[in-house]
């Protein structure tokens, strides 16, 4: 048992181990994605900067000749053009200003300045120059086209932008290719490859560590209730040794399934609460190490994790509680007995529609965990019928109420109900729905006993609606 519950352990540790893995994959590959993007967001508004400063240039030097100085058009456009021309830009980049008729006023590639570059257009037929004239014509804006030949070392997608200057219907523009930032980002890329290697063998180095760890404690926690098994085990033999009557021996049987049954569901609901400690270790690991962990983020990881070894801890106590012989009968609520079954076989069934309705009052005098037994039983019987057909939407709807000098429990399912051939025989010794691998035929017989011998009570089973219905029905103790 132990063995099998460690290696479902670690099989799921390497499942979760793997899928952070892959998510961080995949984040490195969109955060790649951005910081091409970033560096191509940060270019576009460098360009558009760099075409805002030489616009105010030619508006001042325009403005200061004009109503100064009063020099002809001619003259401030040529003064104008030697001032441009003379302006350095940084290497992945240049201005250019082309004016609306064609005529390329500045530009890098001294053979478009010769003529009429109206009909320019790059090698997949966009035109260039009307394009350009036609977004300056609209204010300003982006353009994108493939470099021409010649004013780069290869062609290549070019972005550029473009303003206009309105007094002499000229478009400015100032434009840089992706690919020369490409060695940049690339070396940027590299890095962030590095430090994602480091991080994601620091993590499975981590995740070895906790699965290690949490593996020791589930070792101990399972050896811990094999222990509580076979000591309870070797009481059973004690008692057979005294009495060997058949309906002690067949009780006993009954509940060592109820014992099987419960031990599968426990060993089901560690799972979760230790996945989520694995969690939440690797998640205060990763805060650390980005510097997001602030006193009280981890204040409010420690309180989850130690709320979680809480429920695993309160997980045994039910369960050890569970196999505590009693001493003498008691008076409890079937309420609060219910209440305690649930919690134990819980999250086992939260997957089902768990449907209480809590109107009783009364107490019952006995043994509250011969009770349980009997409730445990029932659902579970539901859960194997849940399975076995493959019920899409498994509901139970439990509820007590008090009636005259009686106190009754209903459990109902939707389960499909009982062949009217076999609902006479539910509660015979041996007899069962199931087939023989999973069906001991001893839970409702048992049930049925355990109610009439030890709590002056009965139980009854009817289908009802999809499903079937036990109605368990006791005697109230109304003393005082």
């Amino acid at each position: 048992m132990s063995v099998v519950l460690i290696i479902t352990f670690i099989f799921f540790s390497i499942i979760i181990t793997s899928i952070i893995v892959n998510y961080h994959k995949e984040q490195l590959e969109r955060e790649a994605i951005d910081i091409k993007n970033d560096y191509i967001n940060i270019h576009r508004e460098l360009i558009k900067k760099e075409v805002d400063k030489i616009h105010n240039i030619i508006e001042v030097e325009y403005h200061e000749n004009k109503t100064e100085y009063h020099l002809p058009e001619k003259q401030i456009q040529k003064d104008i053009l030697k001032l441009i021309s003379s302006i350095e830009y940084d290497k992945n980049g240049y201005i250019f200003i082309v004016d609306y008729n064609g005529n390329f006023l500045i530009n890098i590639k001294q053979s478009l300045l010769s003529e009429n570059q109206i009909n320019l257009k790059d090698k997949n037929g966009i035109n260039i120059t009307k394009n350009i004239i036609k977004v300056a014509q609209n204010g300003e804006g982006y353009i994108s086209y493939i470099g021409i030949s010649g004013t780069h070392i290869e062609q290549s997608q070019k972005i550029s932008y473009v303003k206009n200057f309105e007094p002499w219907n000229w478009a400015i523009g100032y434009g840089f290719h992706p690919s020369d930032i490409q060695t940049t980002i690339n070396k940027r890329i590299l890095t962030l490859k590095q430090e994602h290697q480091k991080y994601l063998h620091e993590l499975i180095m981590i995740s070895i560590a906790i699965t290690v760890m949490l593996s020791s404690i589930l070792l101990l926690f399972t050896r811990s209730v094999e222990n509580i098994f076979k000591s309870y085990k070797n009481k059973i033999l004690e008692i057979e040794k005294e009495n060997r009557q058949k309906n002690g021996i067949i009780h006993h049987q009954s509940k060592m399934v109820v014992i099987g049954k419960l031990l599968n569901m426990i060993s089901h609901q560690w799972r979760q609460p230790l996945s989520q400690i694995n969690s939440v270790t690797l998640d205060m690991y990763l805060s650390q190490k980005n510097g997001f962990l602030d006193e009280n983020d981890l204040k409010n990881k420690i309180n989850a994790i130690e709320n979680t070894t809480q429920y695993l801890s309160q997980t045994i106590d039910d369960f050890t509680n569970f196999f505590v012989p009693e001493t003498e009968a008691k008076n409890f609520l079937v309420n609060d007995a219910i209440e305690h079954c649930i919690n134990i076989i819980n999250p086992s069934i939260n997957h089902i529609n768990l449907q209480l309705t809590y109107n009783s009052s009364h107490n019952i005098n006995g043994y509250i965990t011969l009770f349980q037994q009997v409730i445990l039983s029932i659902i579970s019987n539901s859960i194997d019928i849940f399975n076995t057909k493959n019920i899409t939407n498994p509901s139970i709807d439990i509820k007590t109420y008090d009636k005259e000098q009686f106190t009754f429990v209903e459990i109902s399912d939707n389960g499909g109900g009982i062949l009217e051939k076999h609902i006479s025989k539910i509660f015979d010794l041996y007899f069962s729905t199931k087939n023989n691998k999973k069906g001991s035929g001893l839970g409702l017989y048992i049930a049925k006993e355990i109610l009439l011998q030890h709590f002056n009570g009965d139980i009854f089973v009817a289908n009802f609606n999809n499903g079937v219905k036990f109605t368990i029905r006791i005697q109230s103790d109304t003393s005082k």
